[in-house]
């Protein structure tokens, strides 16, 4: 498929889950950070065989209503921030990025909760709203990573996330003894993603605590590229 079936495809996902989350969390909404939504064609240079995952997003565009907006938007907001020197976009650009182009940029919540400055849905004080948002996150990603074929998976949401990993993508931790001569498990891990057996993928820490790990994270950097450029 080209770039633009594949957004074509990722637009079908988008619109029936836009329009049921906000349902779902009704007069709540102005606490909620619109969901991320993957825009593949208008992204400069992008380069599909990696996509990388934060945790969630950071109480964005939650006036915007229109879908197709909000995609653009979105795809703007990733080209501007490749120029950010904040850890996780020098990590998403530089410490795992070369010049074959921008990796897709996911997030394992879609959506954040806000509440008096404090942003993090595990956060979120009602739990049908939070199981609503987690599954029905799990479900895009899951469809997303199928239409996209990614080679490779990194997650870079840190352990406290692992249960989003586990219990809503369906994946479990793999042995790996290369990863065992350079990090604890809680530092980097391998994952295994249920129906995706074939792409490789690792859960590391947010970057912002990479950044200040010292010689860890340059273990962590250069194992992960290894794989990326294997």
């Amino acid at each position: 498929m080209t770039l633009q079936e594949k957004q074509n495809k990722l637009n079908e996902l988008y619109k029936p889950f836009f329009n049921n989350v906000k349902d779902k969390v009704g007069d709540d909404i102005g606490q909620y950070g619109n969901p991320l939504l993957i825009d593949l064609a208008k992204t400069n240079n992008i380069n599909t065989d990696v996509m990388i995952f934060g945790q969630e997003t950071n109480t964005w565009y939650n006036g915007i209503k229109n879908i197709d907006e909000l995609i653009e938007i979105y795809s703007k907001f990733l080209n501007d921030n490749l120029r950010s020197n904040t850890p996780f976009w020098q990590c998403f650009r530089k410490w795992l990025g070369d010049e074959n182009g921008v990796y897709v940029w996911n997030n394992l919540s879609k959506m954040d909760y806000n509440s008096n400055g404090n942003r993090s849905i595990l956060g979120c004080p009602n739990e049908k709203i939070l199981e609503e948002i987690l599954k029905e996150s799990a479900k895009i990603i899951k469809k997303e990573i199928e239409i996209i074929e990614p080679k490779i998976i990194i997650f870079l949401s840190g352990p406290s996330y692992d249960f989003i990993i586990e219990n809503y993508l369906g994946a479990k931790k793999k042995d790996n003894l290369e990863i065992a001569e350079i990090a604890e498990e809680n530092q980097l891990c391998e994952f295994e993603l249920k129906g995706f057996e074939n792409i490789k993928s690792f859960r590391t820490y947010h970057p912002r605590y990479l950044n200040i790990s010292g010689d860890l994270k340059n273990k962590i950097v250069k194992f992960l590229r290894a794989k990326i450029y294997k």
